[in-house]
């Protein structure tokens, strides 16, 4: 088994859900559409080199782990921000 690689994977695997974890209502579609595109070039990748399949299923597997463990300490309690800025003048 090749644990670099599966570091690896699952480091960019928990990069990308955590991108779409934490987009912006408004761009959520958009932000998916490149998660789904690396997910599968990640994908690809382990078809192409034969023999990394159980590695890229544990990265995956490890790439949920670590975004359930953000949701779960950090995700729950400061929700996404949105991009509209309000501007509190004197008169507000």
């Amino acid at each position: 088994m090749d644990w670099g690689y599966t570091l690896l994977i699952a480091l960019f695997a928990a990069a990308l859900l955590l991108m779409a974890q934490r987009a912006e209502p408004k761009r959520r579609r958009l932000v998916g559409f490149f998660v789904l595109l690396g997910l599968l070039l990640i994908r690809h990748n382990a078809f192409i080199k034969n023999n990394l399949h159980e590695e890229t299923l544990l990265a995956f597997a490890l790439a949920l782990l670590l975004n359930g463990a953000f949701w779960l300490l950090i995700g729950r309690y400061n929700p996404v921000g949105s991009s509209e800025v309000r501007v509190i003048g004197m008169d507000d």
